[in-house]
């Protein structure tokens, strides 16, 4: 949910600064600010995707652990 909200965030900003830019008198500003934001998006969304990674391999290796103690337990 929250990416969806920064995606609308970017959206907006960068349209509201493309289309003004096409009216100004030095638009590369503009134009900087309107790509700065998705730069921003897409930086954050590759942190979340590596923040869930990290999570899922620390589960995976806590599963892992477990399954060993129930094998050692039983014997």
């Amino acid at each position: 949910m929250k990416t969806v909200v920064f995606f609308l965030f970017a959206t907006f900003i960068s349209c509201a600064c493309f289309m003004t830019a096409l009216g100004s008198k030095t638009p590369f500003l503009l134009y900087a600010i309107g790509f700065g934001v998705w730069v921003l998006f897409v930086w954050h969304c590759n942190r979340v995707i590596k923040r869930r990674a990290e999570r899922r391999q620390g589960e995976q290796a806590f599963q892992d652990y477990m399954r060993h103690q129930n094998r050692n337990f039983r014997r």
